[in-house]
């Protein structure tokens, strides 16, 4: 299999989305400096939001998480957080156990209902925060809404590289999932 057609497979699979109307996203979406959607059909599956950002999560691929060590030791230059792995996270099947506060992968869980969870990071020079969204209804599907609130020019700096990979990043992420397509067959 070619990288094109690998490439051909992704953008199959995960399309670009905006924030849902009833998201807890939309009070801060006019102050985000980035923001990106995408969304990835799930079939017919309507387990919650914190367990999908969990299924995700633990299967990160390998290069991704190569790219989060040189992010960690990187930005020790600069005394940001070591955000850890993304995949460090409890089985999907933990997800009915975690609360507010708890921490998963990279982020902290902001808050958290069955069809959306807010994840964050907080940092000196930028906040993030992660919706996972999950949309019923006949073509269900989970948007995965990013935001980024820069606090100064370091986080407008470290924004710059950071953006572009980021996009590709979740797309892998999501696409990563050879049995969201079964399902949906």
């Amino acid at each position: 299999m070619n990288l094109n057609t690998v490439f051909d497979r992704v953008t199959d699979m995960v399309t670009t989305t905006g924030v849902p109307l009833d998201s807890g996203l939309q009070v801060l979406a006019c102050n985000a400096d980035f923001c990106d959607g995408l969304e990835v059909s799930i079939g017919n599956d309507n387990r919650s939001a914190l367990y999908w950002y969990l299924d995700f999560a633990s299967r990160t691929p390998k290069w991704i998480e190569f790219l989060m060590s040189i992010r960690n030791f990187a930005v020790g230059f600069f005394h940001l957080k070591n955000v850890g792995n993304l995949s460090d996270v409890p089985p999907p099947s933990a997800a009915e156990n975690l609360r507010i506060g708890d921490r998963v992968g990279i982020f902290t869980i902001r808050s958290i209902c069955d069809k959306e969870v807010l994840l964050e990071i907080i940092d000196t020079h930028l906040d993030v925060v992660l919706s996972v969204y999950r949309e019923g209804g006949n073509f269900p599907k989970v948007k995965v809404i990013t935001m980024v609130f820069n606090h100064n020019v370091l986080g407008r700096l470290y924004m710059l590289p950071v953006a572009p990979l980021h996009k590709v990043i979740v797309r892998a992420i999501l696409s990563n999932h050879d049995r969201l397509i079964t399902r949906n067959t």
